[in-house]
């Protein structure tokens, strides 16, 4: 059953033992997706400010592209010193390149490696990569074997419940990443021809809970905590990992966290939501080449971040036509002040957090390819 079939009553709360990553305990079993374009260092930083988070993934980073030294690869793969946990996805299909690229992850601090089978774009399955590997399991069988030779921190494997329908081999190929030393595999709840749409089909993923020892995360449209309860009564996994959702709401891991513990969610506030755009502003042009590229970015999240939102479409519209951080501030405050001033604090919360059924990636936004649902 997938989760479009769902009952609306709330799932009971898992009892969860704690989630580890080979000598690695997460605090949470909660994981940040890799997503391109979006988990760069400053959106990290910022989903850690909030808490609840006990891992945050890197965009996912060409092996070729560590191997030649590429600018954008390397900028991909930079680490905060006081990120801990974090792991590093690396993409490609030659075992050697992703060998090498696994020893220069560890090397820039990573403390974790993931190979990436997952990913459904076409920029990466044409070359045979990603999700692509789903139907080559003894080439993945070979780069796993070659990432776990290069590294002495703990590998996992992420990827989908297979090409396509005809072959679900998500359960083979998580067996023979556990047999090839990875210490954790996470599925998402679509096949690579299925891309972002219909529904992620969780009970799928039981099937690699009962086909291996280590432990297994669900991932695939976990927009809120309820969504997060259901996931893991279904899947029978130990964790999970949540993509688009976090890019919606940056406090969905706290509010997954909460309900797991079985305490109270604080709402935040509007000031708390103002504070966490502009402190995210702030992170990114830290980390940029330019106010150009910071600018880009920001303009980018913020429409993910506000849609639904009261005036959300008018904030958008106007920040696509601003040419600079000082003027992103000043519309920023002024649409804040807005809501404060029509007493919209109710109405904020409740949008914004809501799940839409039916709300799926426009083709616009699936180029952005790993805004996991």
């Amino acid at each position: 059953m997938s989760n479009e079939h769902a009952s609306d009553s709330l799932p009971a709360t898992p009892l969860l033992a704690p989630l580890k990553i080979g000598p690695i305990e997460l605090k949470h079993p909660t994981i940040l997706a890799p997503m391109e374009g979006v988990t760069d260092r400053a959106f990290r930083g910022l989903i850690r400010s909030f808490g609840g988070c006990g891992l945050t993934v890197t965009e996912f980073v060409s092996s070729e592209g560590m191997k030649r030294k590429e600018p954008k690869a390397w900028r991909q793969a930079e680490l905060d010193p006081e990120e801990r946990p974090v792991s590093i996805q690396i993409y490609g299909r030659e075992p050697e390149s992703m060998a090498e690229a696994a020893r220069i992850c560890e090397g820039l601090g990573a403390d974790i490696i993931d190979i990436n089978l997952g990913c459904p774009s076409k920029h990466v399955t044409s070359g045979s990569s990603g999700s692509a590997l789903m139907k080559e399991p003894d080439r993945a069988q070979r780069i796993f074997q070659a990432v776990q030779a290069s590294i002495s921190v703990p590998m996992t494997v992420k990827m989908r419940l297979g090409w396509d329908d005809t072959s679900l081999n998500a359960p083979e190929i998580s067996w023979i990443a556990q047999e090839e030393g990875a210490q954790l595999v996470t599925v998402h709840g679509r096949t690579r021809e299925q891309m972002y749409k219909g529904a992620a089909n969780w009970e799928a993923i039981a099937e690699v809970k009962r086909r291996v020892h280590v432990p297994v995360v669900v991932n695939g449209d976990i927009l809120t905590a309820r969504d997060a309860l259901l996931a893991l009564e279904q899947s029978g996994a130990d964790g999970v990992m949540v993509g688009r959702g976090s890019v919606r709401d940056p406090w969905i891991f706290e509010r997954i966290s909460a309900v797991l513990r079985g305490a109270p969610f604080e709402e935040p506030s509007l000031e708390a939501r103002r504070a966490a755009l502009l402190r995210y502003l702030d992170l990114l042009q830290r980390g940029v080449r330019s106010e150009l590229h910071a600018l880009g970015r920001f303009k980018k999240m913020i429409g993910f971040f506000t849609r639904g939102l009261p005036y959300g479409d008018e904030l958008r519209e106007q920040m696509f036509h601003i040419h600079s951080v000082e003027e992103i501030y000043q519309a920023a405050h002024v649409y804040f002040d807005r809501l404060i001033s029509e007493g919209l604090h109710t109405g904020f919360s409740a949008l914004h957090d809501a799940r839409q059924p039916g709300d799926e990636l426009t083709h616009k936004e699936e180029k952005y390819v790993v805004y996991q649902r």
